[in-house]
């Protein structure tokens, strides 16, 4: 039956050329899973390309949500079947968007944003070109959101910055950046060692999250942040960290 709904979600309408709205489409599954959590959870799953269309699917409830151009569609027989809901636009604000290439990565967010992601990047080339290269290597989009996550299992991988991790200071966000890349960098040398599925506790486990937050911590010594900052890190260390102890 499954297999029956995502061809008709394929074949609704005839192919149109491909949009680049990867961004647009990432905001709306983000809101969506955050509104409509009885429909889209587990939340943060990836976003997956079948043909034109831009998919996530949700392994609890069987239902997919996937974007063809600004269209927006619902897939799953909670939903009898395939629906469509409406236009990207209806459901999130994008006028404020705004996408920038730097150092061949891509930018999505506000004026500010972009501007703060670029001042990261280039502290990290200049004092700490170590953690610059990995943060190149293993994520390829930096994406302004209401709350920050590293889709490492995206193609390509992207990082969701939220404005604490973004505009607490540059020197927090480049850390927060080495953090994330190396997240991703667990995930993409598994998977290219052993192919798919990557297990969670390889990239984003208790053990995963104290090996990125000591990452963090060296490349924050290198680009001389503030020291309050850097305690803070240590202290997470110690038990006081809810992504260390799963509660968040």
């Amino acid at each position: 039956m499954k297999k029956i709904l995502l061809y008709l979600l394929l074949s609704t309408h005839s192919l149109q050329a491909f949009s680049d709205n990867l961004s647009d489409s990432n905001k709306l599954f983000d809101w969506a899973e955050k509104n409509y959590s009885q429909y889209f959870n587990p939340p943060k799953g990836g976003t997956f390309k079948v043909e034109s269309y831009w998919v996530r699917y949700y392994k609890s409830t069987d239902v997919y949500i996937g974007t063809l151009g600004e269209e927006v569609y619902i897939l799953g027989d909670i939903f009898n079947g395939l629906k469509h809901v409406g236009r990207i636009s209806d459901f999130i604000d994008l006028s404020d968007n705004k996408t920038i290439t730097d150092h061949h990565l891509k930018i999505v967010g506000s004026d500010a944003f972009v501007i703060q992601t670029k001042a990261a990047l280039e502290l990290l080339k200049n004092q700490s070109p170590r953690a610059f290269k990995k943060v190149q290597q293993y994520i390829s989009i930096f994406e302004q959101a209401k709350y920050s996550h590293m889709w490492s299992d995206e193609v390509p991988p992207r990082y969701a910055v939220d404005e604490m991790a973004s505009f607490k200071s540059v020197k927090w966000y480049a850390g927060t950046m080495a953090h994330e890349a190396t997240h991703s960098e667990l995930y993409q040398a598994y998977k290219a060692k052993n192919g798919l599925p990557v297990p969670d506790d390889i990239w984003r486990s208790a053990d995963a999250e104290t090996y990125c937050i000591e990452y963090q911590i060296d490349v924050m010594k290198e680009i001389n942040a503030a020291k309050y900052d850097i305690q803070f890190l240590n202290d997470e260390l110690n038990g006081n960290n809810c992504d260390i102890d799963g509660s968040c």
